[in-house]
């Protein structure tokens, strides 16, 4: 009789005789968590994305150069994409990197990794900078800022 129970319910089984959380209850939390942890991402650009969103943007001339800024991390980033992957999350970097700008990485909850670019201490700089990349070709349409101290 226990083998049965064993091979009908895994290891929730002994999950249950222990009063611990099933597989189900577990993949529920995780859930949750992810949404949470995207709401928070996503929250702090909203106002952003209202502005720009009214925007008519100018396409960029192929032949301008960016404004590559390096250094010290900034406290705005326009946040160009996040992958589970850090392998994807380089190759993407480097993508960027061939259209000229410096990808910088940022790591959020359940280990994923963003690629940010643009990093600079003005909040309208930053807006300013993705109404340009969102102008741009190869500038994926969910762009947003990340402010990096608010919490």
């Amino acid at each position: 009789m226990l083998s049965v129970a064993l091979l009908a319910t895994g290891c929730d089984f002994f999950r249950v005789l222990a009063g611990r959380p099933t597989s189900k209850d577990i993949e529920a939390k995780r859930s949750a968590i992810l949404q949470e942890s995207y709401a928070a991402a996503t929250e702090q650009s909203e106002e952003v994305k209202e502005e720009v969103k009214e925007e008519v943007v100018p396409s960029v001339p192929a032949d301008s150069q960016p404004v590559v800024k390096t250094g010290e991390k900034k406290r705005f980033y326009v946040i160009m994409g996040a992958f589970s992957s850090r392998e994807n999350a380089d190759r993407y970097a480097a993508r960027i990197k061939g259209y000229g700008y410096e990808p910088e990485f940022f790591g959020f909850t359940e280990g994923r990794t963003a690629v940010g670019i643009g990093g600079t201490d003005d909040q309208e700089e930053a807006k300013a900078f993705m109404r340009e990349l969102k102008g741009q070709d190869f500038c994926p349409e969910g762009v947003w800022i990340l402010d990096r101290k608010k919490k």
